[in-house]
């Protein structure tokens, strides 16, 4: 039996991201996403299944080198996939494998086709991720913890994630799926925010204060078109691996990936509008 995946995020935790994202950021996000795009704010990307999460997520771990991991942008280009003057788009990502410690794109993009994500052009990957920091970054500020504001911190770019967390959730989707390929059969990305609460799992994380009503994303299980975690697939194995993580654990908090800003400050990225 193993300890849960390196990515895993406490049931109570996840069902606080999902309802702060849904209480304080997708109103603002579907308002203007609805008036200028005709259509509601995405809240979640679905896998047509759960062997297309595995083939896209298992593209990113090949040759992998010590320091590695994988960048992901929110973008938000119009449901044609083109941007448009003076039109907001819809919310997206977009993923990217970074190489060495400066965590550099290795310019190889892929965006969400309703199914899984393909590669797209570098130039089209620029444009998305432009629209989505110059007009919805900017309006979602008015949500951010009062120590943002105060110093002028803006929301969420990107997300970066260590090769092992990418490695660890794969092998999870693939054990998952054989262990309970009758419970199992999709896998989706959802749209979510730290509350205003520090997340402790085991202990506290490092940088939690900072992370505080940030934009972030959740990886989850489905069965059918429902979202089910761990826990919910078989209790009592849960309990044991639950047991087994703690007693295994090691001194690095499990979370979902590293935001920039803040913990990471002052990165610019290669699709990034500023270094802000």
């Amino acid at each position: 039996m193993e300890p849960l995946p390196s990515t895993f995020v406490t049931k109570l935790e996840s069902n606080y991201r999902e309802l702060w994202f849904n209480n304080y950021k997708y109103p603002i996000l579907n308002t203007i996403t609805s008036l200028q795009e005709g259509e509601p704010e995405n809240r979640k990307l679905d896998f047509v299944n759960i062997d297309e999460a595995i083939t896209f997520f298992s593209k990113l771990i090949t040759r992998p080198g010590k320091d590695d991991g994988v960048r992901v942008y929110f973008a938000s280009p119009s449901s044609d996939g083109n941007v448009y003057k003076d039109k907001c788009g819809i919310l997206t990502l977009i993923f990217v494998r970074t190489t060495g410690v400066n965590k550099a794109d290795d310019k190889i993009y892929y965006a969400f086709n309703g199914k899984t994500f393909e590669t797209i052009k570098e130039d089209n990957a620029r444009l998305w991720v432009h629209n989505y920091q110059n007009v919805k970054r900017n309006i979602l500020f008015e949500t951010l913890s009062d120590n943002d504001r105060a110093n002028l911190i803006r929301e969420t770019k990107h997300i970066w994630f260590s090769l092992l967390q990418v490695a660890d959730t794969i092998k999870e989707m693939i054990y998952q799926k054989g262990k309970a390929g009758n419970i199992i059969n999709g896998f989706g990305i959802r749209f979510v925010s730290y509350s205003n609460q520090d997340y402790s799992f085991p202990q506290p994380v490092e940088g939690a204060k900072e992370r505080r009503q940030r934009l972030t994303i959740a990886f989850s299980f489905m069965n059918g078109k429902k979202d089910i975690g761990i826990q919910d697939i078989d209790s009592t194995e849960f309990d044991a691996r639950l047991a087994l993580t703690m007693e295994r654990f090691l001194g690095d908090t499990f979370d979902t990936g590293d935001p920039t800003p803040p913990p990471s400050s002052g990165n610019k990225a290669a699709l990034d509008v500023s270094d802000k």
